[in-house]
């Protein structure tokens, strides 16, 4: 390797550190309940220390299902739809990066994963699709977070920051924000989407 190519590889580490996007990554939440109380989620340490999401009906524990596993490393949170339908766990940490997984309920409190959604990965190529860029990820390490639910349980509000690049570009997100919609994958900067359920009105 060159010296000028060395020098180049040196000052985008450097670069890329001090361009980093701050973080405040939440505490982490290992129990608690769903919006309408019906189900419980706990965090488990599995026999060969991994961790493990487990959901039961509140109160009847000895029905418990294994929903995934997970890093549990003090970043997670788990996210249920307002009508309890979804589950999205964040989860990662500052040199992981935080990702969103998203599940579909299936019966009681089976949840099937929908690992084709990408949230996080998907939101990253819509960003740079916007500015006119390649949409190619390019992030080293992505931190995505779920701001807020729509009443009627459709869309979610995301966080995404990170940076990464190469010797030649640079690329920083910082806290960019956008709505995704569940049923259909895409992304929106329309925030009357998320409050199509929040106004309710009529004769007392």
């Amino acid at each position: 390797m060159s010296k000028s190519s060395l020098r180049g590889r040196r000052l985008f580490f450097v670069f890329s550190v001090l361009v980093a996007p701050r973080l405040l990554l939440p505490a982490q939440q290992e129990a608690g309940d769903s919006p309408s109380g019906a189900i419980h989620y706990e965090l488990r340490k599995a026999a060969d220390d991994s961790k493990e999401i487990w959901l039961f009906p509140k109160d009847r524990k000895e029905e418990a299902v294994k929903l995934c596993e997970t890093p549990g490393w003090g970043n997670l949170v788990v996210h249920f739809s307002p009508d309890d339908y979804w589950i999205i766990v964040q989860d990662g940490g500052a040199s992981l990066g935080v990702s969103l997984r998203l599940f579909r309920r299936q019966q009681g409190v089976r949840f099937q994963e929908i690992k084709e959604a990408d949230i996080d990965g998907q939101a990253e190529k819509f960003a740079l699709r916007e500015r006119g860029l390649p949409q190619n990820p390019t992030l080293d390490h992505r931190y995505a977070a779920v701001l807020a639910w729509s009443a009627d349980s459709k869309r979610i509000l995301i966080r995404l920051s990170g940076s990464g690049g190469n010797e030649k570009r640079y690329i920083r997100l910082s806290e960019w924000t956008s709505v995704y919609e569940l049923g259909s994958g895409k992304f929106s900067f329309d925030l009357k989407e998320m409050n199509r359920a929040a106004l309710e009105y009529g004769r007392q």
